[in-house]
């Protein structure tokens, strides 16, 4: 769709990318791409410096940040658990914020994706890119095989209309290949051939732990509402990453009680009022024991529940009014740091 060329910034002193449409192809393109751009700050999707016009105005080109170097696709498959999550993580927030902006991508791929000199993981090309909105919507089948959602394979004349879990079942292609090297044949069908068995995430020997499995297995269904967001599985690469750096304080009266790594139990209670024991996995700080009235934020605890970020534990029937005893509890969540 369009011609890539590196070139030198005389003013900043740096290498940039100008992209010109080729000749034939649709100015909306483009169009689509700047759109995109202008819209999305986020570390892990690539940069616009400046658009290009020619004698009449009219966009021609854009200028972005160069990402010198092989895309993602030259270091697959990844054989470590720890650095398949690491960059999984990565490609996650930046798909996450491109939806935060309203944008359907619509052609993630490991071909897509670079990282910059500093080692951060960027995703480039929005030639395909729409708002997500009532208006995304295509004729026939435009991506990638491989990485195409079913609800985007149709006939050539047929219309289709598409949302941001295309973006998600990409988002799940990737990581097959990221863990495979390859794609599983069934999934380079038009439609794919789903569920696939080769790309099932809790079988592979790269041994992922149970929850990260189980979502990437969710990215992958046939079903585009029974797909998780981005932001949710953002959320749970994130957990995983920051395994054991969690901490929760809880605050009854004068008692403080401090839940981490190294002191991962505590018990609080208030004589006849209730009390609750607390356990960190070194994910989340679960409840796994209650005795007496108690409620979280005025609704009922359950065991095995885990604790927001922030709440408050009451001790005692609401009936006692001012005599319940209550326990107000912070949890931190440090930024992931790659």
């Amino acid at each position: 769709m369009s011609d890539a060329f590196v070139c030198m910034d005389e003013h900043l002193e740096r290498p940039v990318l100008i992209k010109r449409l080729q000749n034939g192809v649709d100015q909306s393109r483009l169009l689509d791409e700047i759109a995109a751009l202008t819209a999305i700050r986020s570390k892990h999707v690539v940069e616009m410096f400046d658009v290009l016009r020619d004698k009449k105005g009219n966009i021609v080109g854009l200028v972005e940040d160069y990402l010198a170097g092989d895309d993602l696709s030259a270091i697959l498959p990844i054989e470590n658990a720890d650095d398949f999550i690491k960059i999984a993580y990565a490609i996650a927030c930046g798909i996450a914020d491109i939806h935060e902006k309203g944008r359907v991508h619509r052609d993630i791929k490991p071909g897509n994706m670079k990282f910059d000199s500093e080692g951060c993981l960027r995703i480039f090309d929005f030639g395909l890119s729409r708002p997500d909105d009532v208006e995304a919507r295509t004729i026939g089948t435009v991506g990638t095989p491989g990485y195409l959602a079913p609800e985007l394979c149709g006939a050539d004349d047929e219309e289709i209309t598409f949302s941001q879990p295309v973006d998600v079942y990409a988002f799940g292609a990737t990581a097959a290949k990221m863990m495979l090297g390859r794609l599983p044949s069934a999934m380079t069908k038009t439609p794919p051939i789903l569920p696939c068995a080769a790309a099932d995430f809790r079988a592979h020997a790269l041994g992922l732990p149970p929850k990260i499995a189980n979502v990437l297995n969710s990215c992958l269904k046939a079903d585009a509402t029974r797909r998780p967001t981005m932001s949710a599985v953002r959320d749970v690469l994130a957990t995983h990453l920051l395994q054991d750096r969690h901490r929760a304080t809880l605050v009854l009266g004068s008692k403080v009680h401090v839940l981490d790594a190294s002191n991962r139990t505590a018990r609080i209670g208030a004589g006849t009022l209730g009390s609750i024991d607390i356990r960190y996995d070194g994910f989340e700080f679960l409840v796994v024991a209650i005795s007496g009235n108690v409620t979280l934020n005025n609704s009922a605890l359950k065991l095995n529940q885990a604790l927001p970020g922030s709440c408050v534990i009451t001790l005692g029937d609401p009936s006692l009014e001012w005599h319940r005893r209550h326990v107000t509890v912070d949890v931190s969540h440090p930024e992931v740091v790659l």
